[in-house]
């Protein structure tokens, strides 16, 4: 037989289902409250990584400068197309031309763009050898795509322009992208060239500026700085490396 003040002892160590439930109440009212702020400071750290990227990209622009005699790199070239290298008279800018064309950034146009391998087309781009690694060119939230950002090729951008003729050094050159690592208006009707920019108003499922990060994107500027926008903020100011002109 189990002594009377033991008995006691035993009963009064033990917890209560109230007490249980109270301590569960508590758990689960400091979860609801923590979980967003985890939830937002991992955000925060991929908004920040993708600004690093931006900002490394920016360097390698600045490099290749230095070995194209101040002339900004193209979105791509095109050696398969004989007179039309430069990819200018493309019905579709994105379209696969052959097995030597080379992208800006790491790309096998011949597979698809969120393709996960294989790459029989594979070239690591024109900004590679300006980079310590290939893994600046996807964006840390979306790293299904090949590449995570987007060049212009805008005709009134900075693309394949020398760099001391761009009046306007907040235009944007680099950004945030869905698909193709290369971005202007190619709807229906809309074909250039002369190419245009995509209308941010129209672009309801945020391919062409995607809303990943705090409900806007990263992108990188002329001057090689790395800005945050929201898309309902950009004019035509923003695509246009002269807008004087």
């Amino acid at each position: 037989m189990v002594p009377i003040y033991r008995r006691g002892l035993r009963s009064q160590s033990a917890f209560t289902l109230i007490e249980l439930l109270v301590v569960i109440a508590i758990i689960a009212i400091l979860a609801a409250i923590l979980f967003p702020v985890f939830a937002q400071a991992k955000e925060a750290a991929k908004k920040t990584a993708c600004i690093s990227n931006m900002h490394q990209l920016g360097l390698a622009v600045a490099i290749y400068l230095t070995d194209s005699d101040d002339v900004n790199p193209r979105y791509r070239f095109c050696p398969d197309r004989i007179g039309d290298e430069l990819c200018t008279n493309l019905t579709n800018p994105t379209s696969f031309t052959g097995p030597n064309e080379i992208w800006w950034a790491p790309y096998d146009n011949s597979v698809a763009p969120d393709s996960t391998g294989p790459y029989p087309n594979f070239k690591a781009g024109l900004t590679a050898p300006y980079v310590k690694n290939l893994q600046i060119f996807k964006d840390p939230t979306e790293p299904n795509w090949q590449v995570g950002y987007a060049m212009s090729y805008i005709t009134e951008g900075p693309m394949g322009k020398a760099a001391s003729s761009i009046s306007n050094p907040s235009v944007m050159f680099v950004w945030d992208h869905r698909r193709t690592p290369g971005c202007a208006d190619t709807r229906a009707g809309h074909t250039g060239p002369p190419w245009n920019p995509f209308p941010p108003s129209l672009d309801t499922v945020h391919t062409h500026y995607p809303t990943r990060h705090s409900l806007g994107f990263v992108n990188l500027r002329s001057d090689t700085s790395a800005k945050w926008r929201l898309p309902a903020s950009l004019t035509d100011a923003d695509f246009n490396a002269d807008p004087t002109q």
